[in-house]
């Protein structure tokens, strides 16, 4: 009886010009806090109608001092000793407090659960997702010495990759930026409040150790046309490796790859070699001051790239010739 009647109560039905037309109508649940089923909801504060959520939110955020912050939320102020803060539901359940207030705040019951909790990385932002970390920068001092030595010792790059552990693309990056720096210093852009906003932020994030976070500086990006599967047909005892890999991708061999990112920047010591370098043919012109594109010639056989002048171009004639490349895509090869 009692199942009818919440069919009932569940079901709308309407007659319309010998039509019955239904709508259920489905019960939204509320999505409580894990920890609040173990009976940690503070109690409602006198005066003052409440729902469950208000009451835990003021648990989280706790009481205000005149100024309006919440004083002893450890989530109000940022970090100044290079350590991350992020906010981690499983050990907390909801008391982000500094002092806890009232016997509501934290119990022995909490405590026995947060035991059980993960063991979570102090760069992982987002507990449920372990394949992502918070990046490491480079401390004050370490800048200075790979600008002395680029700039004043004149060290290739390579060498200084080597030194520090880090990537040249990214200290290339820490030189443009000194170089951007000293040029916005000299034009007195570097204002009060851009200095204190620099230096909340460096205090806030984890320094770079090269003994312990040194990167992989032979790790290669992938590239996009290997993102989508390939499937080929080869004998059995067919020799298969990296190389005929690369083939099929229409792609470069990895050690080749390799090699030319470990000789890319602006201040390594095959930059005028690789500039001027020629790989099958193709050259990169030599770039001058105030150029913003670098343009790299090729030799091409006349017909295979552009079209003839004078040419017809029918491309809605139905005898159109149809070829495919290696990938499987459709494509209409020049005639």
């Amino acid at each position: 009886m009692l199942g009818r009647t919440a069919l009932e109560n569940s079901t709308l039905s309407v007659k319309t010009a010998g039509l019955q037309v239904s709508q259920v109508r489905y019960r939204r649940t509320l999505a409580y806090p894990f920890y609040s089923k173990a009976g940690n909801i503070p109690p409602t504060r006198k005066g003052r109608k409440q729902t469950v959520f208000k009451r835990l939110m003021d648990q989280f955020l706790g009481p205000k001092n005149y100024k309006g912050d919440y004083y002893l939320n450890k989530y109000a102020y940022p970090k100044t000793n290079h350590t991350t803060n992020y906010i981690d539901p499983r050990n907390e359940r909801g008391n982000a407090l500094l002092e806890p207030l009232s016997e509501f705040d934290v119990s022995s019951d909490d405590v026995a659960e947060s035991g059980r909790g993960r063991n979570r990385h102090t760069l992982q932002p987002f507990p449920l997702n372990s394949n992502c970390f918070t990046n490491l920068q480079v401390s004050n001092e370490t800048k200075v010495q790979i600008v002395n030595d680029i700039l004043l010792n004149k060290v290739p790059s390579q060498q200084v990759a080597l030194k520090y552990g880090l990537k040249i693309q990214r200290i290339e990056a820490i030189l443009k930026l000194r170089e951007v720096e000293e040029d916005w210093e000299q034009k007195g852009l570097i204002k009060g409040d851009l200095k204190r906003l620099s230096n909340t932020m460096y205090k806030m994030f984890p320094l770079y150790n090269p003994e312990k976070n040194a990167e992989n500086l032979t790790e290669i990006p992938i590239p996009r046309e290997t993102m989508q599967s390939r499937f080929l047909t080869i004998a059995e005892s067919e020799p298969f490796g990296p190389v005929d890999a690369a083939k099929e991708f229409n792609l470069e061999p990895a050690a080749v790859t390799l090699e030319r990112l470990s000789e890319g920047g602006e201040h390594s010591s095959h930059q005028d070699a690789a500039k001027m370098k020629k790989r099958d043919g193709s050259f990169i012109a030599t770039m001058h001051e105030g150029d913003k594109y670098a343009f790299k010639f090729t030799p091409v056989k006349v017909g295979k790239v552009g079209y003839r002048y004078g040419k017809v171009f029918r491309d809605n004639r139905k005898d159109r010739k149809i070829a495919y490349d290696a990938a499987g895509n459709k494509y209409y090869p020049l005639e």
